[in-house]
């Protein structure tokens, strides 16, 4: 079956659905999908909050930034800061 047969078989079916609950389920995973194949969810941070792609494009170009401004620690500069802690 092809997409356009499952997409106009869907319809039809939607066209046939009087339940309206049911309706306002499928329109919301239709809007999760589309929302997140628009932005994906690319991991999670500790908490499960899902970290975006345009949100982690833009700090790993800020990151990346700072880098080239000199903003890193070395190994050694690391190494000499954890014998503190």
């Amino acid at each position: 079956m092809s997409a356009v047969e499952i997409r106009t078989e869907i319809q039809s079916y939607l066209e046939q659905v009087q339940d309206e609950s049911f309706l306002k389920v499928v329109h919301s995973m239709l809007g999760t999908y589309v929302k997140e194949h628009e932005d994906p969810i690319i991991g999670y941070d500790v908490d499960g909050v899902p970290l975006y792609a345009s949100v982690a494009k833009k700090l790993f170009k800020e990151q990346l930034e700072g880098v080239e401004r000199g903003e890193f620690i070395t190994i050694e500069d690391l190494e000499k800061d954890m014998e503190t802690w």
